[in-house]
């Protein structure tokens, strides 16, 4: 990447967050998806909440706290 962003873990996750849920909304928006796509989003939420989580909470601090 020529401009590279440096962005911290909260704005990083809001990122991500905002980008699953438009691609929620769209996918809500097309009810007719292929089989095979279908049976994948079916997949993935089944297996929602089953996995521990990556991102780091408030309880075990974000990471981006300035060093001493």
């Amino acid at each position: 990447m020529h401009n590279r962003i440096d962005i911290d873990h909260t704005h990083s996750w809001a990122i991500c967050r905002e980008v699953g849920e438009r691609l929620q909304a769209y996918l809500k928006l097309e009810p007719d998806l292929p089989e095979r796509l279908s049976k994948l989003v079916g997949q993935l939420r089944a297996l929602e909440g089953q996995s521990p989580s990556i991102v780091p909470d408030e309880e075990h601090g974000f990471g981006n706290k300035p060093s001493s």
